[in-house]
């Protein structure tokens, strides 16, 4: 086989309009892994069509993207379905129907069952992802070839993702009860996921925690009940490893209080980036 893509056409009829399955060269079919702590992907390039990429990222569910070369091509609907090797035709491929949750005009996302796929593929299964355009239907055969090494590679790399993205992780507030100075166990949990956020991103250059409290008692009790807080959320995420002198603690007792009816025992975490 050259090494250009090349098309087919087969004679299934669906409705008035002929389809076309399109199969990259052999020799060129081969997935690439990239990424850090922060995303990682696993991509083939169908020829000059379309790039086809598992992608992964901190707290996110696995997502399978097609990427079109040609920013002109309108997608209407994009559907996917795993098949034989080209080698193997009479065995029968897992019923694994794959449906675009978003389409835009040149790029089809899939999260159902994407993991499922991506586990067939270890076991030497290809892809195909069927395209209706306007006026064609095209059929794109993905070969899955030598792929053990890529995918133990793109294992390591999810394996090696942050715990929560810069999202989840620029503000969190911790809830108090009245009188309470530690922070309950899911925000402990929390603010153990977070230090290793801080520590593995390295455009975090501050932390701002902001110790509040209600008014049940003198404005200087009040005071101290709130820098209290905010001092032992900060002992814990330096016990967890992060840099003193990257937190900033302010107490403010009960000088901002939330809408009537919520109750203003509370710490705020943010976390402040390096522009750029």
């Amino acid at each position: 086989m050259n090494s250009t893509l090349f098309s087919l056409a087969f004679s299934s009829i669906i409705g008035s309009t002929a389809s076309t399955v399109v199969v990259p060269a052999m020799d060129q079919a081969e997935w690439q892994v990239s990424g850090n702590q922060f995303q990682c992907r696993m991509q083939q390039q169908l020829g000059s069509m379309a790039t086809l990429s598992f992608r992964q990222e901190p707290a996110k569910p696995l997502e399978l993207l097609l990427d079109m070369e040609s920013k002109h091509l309108q997608l209407q609907d994009v559907q996917g379905r795993l098949i034989p090797a080209d080698w193997q035709p009479g065995q029968l491929a897992p019923a694994v129907q794959l449906s675009a949750a978003e389409i835009s005009q040149s790029q089809a996302r899939f999260v159902e069952l994407v993991p499922v796929a991506l586990q067939q593929l270890q076991q030497g299964y290809w892809l195909e992802i069927w395209l209706d355009l306007p006026g064609q239907e095209l059929s794109l055969r993905v070969p899955n070839l030598k792929s053990a090494a890529a995918l133990t590679e793109f294992q390591h790399c999810t394996a090696s993702l942050l715990p929560m993205s810069w999202q989840q992780a620029r503000d969190y507030q911790l809830s108090y009860v009245p009188g309470e100075r530690q922070p309950n166990a899911a925000g402990l949990e929390h603010l153990q996921l977070l230090a290793r956020y801080i520590k593995e991103d390295k455009a975090v250059r501050k932390v701002l925690i902001d110790g509040h409290s209600d008014d049940a008692g003198t404005s200087l009790a009040n005071r101290l009940v709130s820098e209290e807080r905010a001092d032992e959320v900060a002992a814990r995420l330096i016990e967890w490893g992060v840099p003193k002198k990257q937190l900033e603690i302010r107490a403010h007792g009960n000088r901002y209080p939330l809408a009537r009816n919520q109750s203003n025992n509370r710490v705020i975490l943010r976390l402040i980036r390096s522009a750029g």
